[in-house]
Parts: structure tokens; sequence; C-alpha cells
């Protein structure tokens, strides 16, 4: 769903003769949210104006309307209240109670900017009063559904002695609000969005509308991330194989509630919050001797690490740098990679493209899939998955984007064939003997030899590949928006379909390259969204691979 425009009011606006606008706060899937105060009582409340086409139809008016009734009633410390819902010259919103807080997804970001982990019993904390609310509505017949990090809103003060006890409130936002929207209008604008990582693969589905399992998908999704800093994706690693200092009864806990189908997750809110509970229970304290003594292994090397650490602190005259350590890493990683991987003479890559002139040889070997340690705030979500090795085969690539030509049949220059649903694409390849490149081939082929954060270097510049998906764009154009292994367009031109597989329901890929509104994270060759197989817009297109 496009974003808005232009933002419906302005600070000082006037709503019903009731509500002036103190601020803005942001725009969701339901539309824009606003700080207003109450012109009688002068208190606070927020104000959600919602998108016009989610009530348009008169059966979706009325849905949105007959569930609002049902959830209104609903009371519970850790969800914020409803007010009213009313219409100001032709935009419907409602009023909510003002929390003022942050949410889960700038104190998750704020942890790792400032290269902090959330201790055990902090995340668990967390996740328990989310489990709580979530168990509230469940009771109550109903779900939340759209259970993400920017819906758990966090109050944090600090107690004790200097401030050395954190004590944080939290309530949910929007609950229900999911399933008050038609459920293919649902379905349409929120998987496209960041928060559908959090989405249970039920409900990637137009017509299913979920329940309680589909909440419990949710917060084991927030549970992984707040303790290792991405989000689970595709075949995820375990908590423990990422933190050594988690108990291996996390991985548990978390496999239980990221389960395929609603059948494999808890039966119940409760059951996980039991289950989380039993973490800090005399029983999982006091292991078998294994256990023991890989706590007591884990315990000593942190010791040995503060010891090291506090020496070279001690010996440096120089304030300590982490993007500069970051840089030294990765660094030190395609050093590693550049060795283990032996480059073919020019009459070998010849020899392989031969019977191929309008494609490519990428080389078999490794290469490091996913954001590299520099890649900070600004240009890397970090709920992305951290750079690893992988082995990938030799395989041919289409020099440009499909059509994969400079000119059309009329000597004029071709533009890249987009609006094209996933299958269109994958037989378009399969026409001319090839195939949609997999995920990892494409970053790979984006990133070259050096593995570069884009397929032209380290350093954003706009003028070597222009504005992306922003700019009208023809094959071959930008003669320096080349890979290191001579590819063009993959830091530039539009989105493009691979073959990959995103969830477990099989009907979305994985997408690569390219973001509206934000060229300089979008470009980067480790960025990917992913959309459902039918899906189609003037940004989305396509190149083929073929094995060798």
């Amino acid at each position: 769903m496009p974003e808005h425009q232009q933002r419906t009011f302005s600070r000082g606006d006037v709503i019903s003769r009731r509500y002036e606008i103190e601020r803005f706060l942001g725009t969701g899937l339901l539309g824009d949210t606003y700080v207003a105060r109450h012109l009688s009582s002068g208190k606070q409340l927020a104000i959600k104006i919602l998108r016009p086409n989610l009530i348009s139809n008169p059966r979706d008016r009325r849905r949105f309307m007959d569930l609002y009734n049902q959830v209104k009633p609903l009371k519970h410390d850790g969800l914020i209240r409803w007010g009213e819902v009313s219409e100001h010259h032709g935009h419907v919103y409602y009023t909510q109670e003002y929390f003022e807080s942050q949410n889960l997804r700038q104190l998750i970001d704020e942890y790792l900017r400032e290269q902090k982990i959330f201790p055990l019993q902090e995340a668990c904390q967390i996740i328990i009063k989310v489990l709580e609310v979530a168990e509230y509505l469940h009771d109550q017949g109903t779900t939340h559904r759209n259970l993400s990090p920017a819906n758990i809103l966090i109050h944090t003060r600090r107690t004790g002695p200097g401030g050395q006890n954190i004590v944080r409130t939290i309530k949910i936002t929007d609950s229900t609000m999911a399933a008050m929207v038609n459920p293919t209008i649902f379905a349409e604008s929120y998987i496209t969005r960041d928060d559908a990582r959090y989405l249970a693969p039920e409900l990637s589905g137009f017509a299913d509308e979920g329940g309680p399992p589909s909440d419990i998908y949710a917060i084991g999704v927030m549970l992984y991330e707040i303790l290792v800093g991405q989000t689970p994706r595709g075949t995820y690693l375990s908590p423990t194989q990422l933190r050594g200092d988690l108990p291996e009864h996390i991985d548990d806990i978390v496999e239980n509630a990221l389960g395929t189908t609603p059948g494999d997750r808890y039966p119940s809110a409760r059951d996980m919050i039991n289950d989380i509970q039993r973490l800090f229970s005399s029983e999982m304290q006091h292991q078998d001797t294994t256990t023991n003594y890989r706590t007591a292994l884990i315990a000593i090397g942190a010791l040995l690490l503060i010891i090291i650490g506090v020496g070279v602190y001690q010996s440096q005259t120089e304030p300590h740098d982490p993007v500069a350590d970051a840089i030294a890493e990765d660094e030190r990683l395609r050093r590693e990679i550049q060795a283990a991987n032996k480059m073919p003479t020019e009459a070998e890559i010849a020899a392989m493209v031969a019977d191929n002139g309008d494609m490519l040889y990428i080389p078999p070997g490794d290469f490091l899939m996913g954001r590299l340690a520099q890649e900070d705030l600004k240009t890397a979500s970090q709920s992305e998955p951290l750079t690893r090795t992988i082995p990938v085969e030799g395989f041919l690539i289409d020099r440009f984007e499909y059509p994969n030509i400079l000119r059309d049949t009329e000597g004029n220059p071709a533009h890249p064939v987009a609006r094209v649903a996933w299958q269109s694409a994958a037989d378009a390849c399969a026409k001319a003997e090839k195939r949609l490149c997999t995920e990892e081939e494409w970053e790979k082929a984006c990133k070259g030899p050096a593995n570069w954060i884009y397929s032209y270097g380290d350093t954003y510049d706009e003028d070597m590949c222009g504005r992306g998906v922003s700019d009208s764009y023809t094959l071959g154009s930008k003669d320096s928006c080349v890979s290191g292994f001579g590819v063009w367009g993959m830091s530039g031109g539009p989105r493009e379909w691979t073959s990959s597989v995103a969830g477990s329901k099989g009907n979305r890929r994985v997408v690569k390259g390219g973001l509206r509104g934000n060229n300089e994270r979008g470009s980067r060759c480790a960025f990917a969204v992913d959309e459902s197989t039918n899906y189609a817009d003037s940004t989305l297109a396509f190149r083929c691979c073929k094995s060798i």
C-alpha cells in the first residue's frame, strides 16, 4: 500500500471541534497517528486517521464498527484504552489513550546501536508481559493479529541507588485492529511491509483471519529478536548458536512458538508463560553436569574477556572506535574469502559463456551473504541477518534485467520488463532455457569477488547507479552501475524476483534490490524483502540465471 504523500493534519488543526492536533506520531498499516489535546479537559490522547480504502466498502465499514463495539469494553492494564470513533470532513478516525513511551522496535535498535544485549531475565520479563495481554485477549474470544515491536509500547524508569534497577511498564496498542479490516485488504497491505516478518504463515493467505496461535508466533519472533538482534528467517540458527550465554531450553521455547502450523505451537499464551518461567526455576538452574560445565566455561570465558578488555582499555590512549573495528572485521573476512576462492582465467570465462553470449559467468566458491558489520542503522535494519559464509556453485547470470538487451527491435533503448508476477517471470526464463536466480546467486553476483556492500563499492553514491526504483531507467543506461563480476543494474533500477521461497507456505518469494524512498538502504546487495507470488508493480522486474 503506498504511503501518504502528505500528512492529513498539521499542528494546531482542530478536529470535530474537540481535539487540537499537537504533533504527528507516525504512519502505520491503518493510517496516520497524531497526539492531540482534548479542548475541554486539556488531556492528551492519540488519534488514528484511517486510510480511506480500508472502510470505503459499506460491508467493511459495518465490519469495522461491529468489531469496534466488541473491543471497546476490553480493559486490561496492559492494553491501550479505546475512545470514540467519529468522522471529520470525510476522514474516519478513532481515539485512544496516549501513553508516553518508546516502542519495542526503538528499544531493540537502541540496544544494537550501543552494542548492548538484553539479559535473559529482562528479555523474558518483556515477553511475559506481552503474553499476559495476549492471554487476556484470547480469553475474551479475540486475537491481536498484528503484534510487532512497533505495537509494544514501553515506559522505562530507573529506581534504586544510582538508578541501577530498570522498571518497564508495557502496553499494547491497536489490539484486534487487523481483524477490523477486510482480510483481503489486510493481506495485500500488511505482507508487503517490514512487519511481515512477524506474520504467522497462516495469515499470508487472503482468507484466514488467524487465531491465538497467530499471536503466539509473532511473540516468538519478538523473543528471538530481543535475544539475538535479528529475526528468524528460513532455516534459522537457534538462539544458543548465536549467544553462548543462553540456556538450552530457550531453543525449545522459540521452536514451540515458531511452529509452521498453528497446531505445532503452544496451545495457549499461558503455556508459553509457564515454559519461560521454568528457565528460572530451581529445576532448570540445576541441570545435568554437562550443562553446568558448559555454563561454567561460558562464565570463565566472559570473565577473561572482561579482564582482557579492561587491560586493553587502560593501555589505549585513543577512544574506542566501533566503526573502525567493524570495518576491520569485514576486511578480515573478505581477505579470507578471496584467499580461498581462485578467480578463473579469461580463457576459462570465455569457455563458460561460449554458448551464452548474453550471460556472465560467476565462478563457484564462498561469499559473504547478509549484512556486514559496518552496515549501521542508517543503511541497514538491525533485524537483517548478519553476514555468514555461504558456498555457491558456479552459474551463469544475465548481464542485464530481462529482456537482457540494450535496444529493442526498433532501435530504441530497452526498458526492463516490470509489473510482472513471479510465475510469469519464471515462465519467461524457462522459455529462454534459463531459470530465475536464487537469492544467494543474486547477492553473490551483486557483491562481486570483493564482497562489496553495493555493487560498485562500500560507500553509497547516487551518481553510480541513480536513485533506484525512483528513477526512470533503461537497460545499461548507467555505465558505472556494474558489479565486480560485470553484472549491470544490481544497485539501481527495479527490484528483482528470485526463485527463493520465503516463509513456509511456498506462495512468497524473496525479492532483491531497490526500496522506494530509501535507495541508500534498498540498493545494498544484502537487502531483501519478500512478496506474494501473484504480486506485481511497476518497480518489480527480474533477470535469469542458468546452471552449469
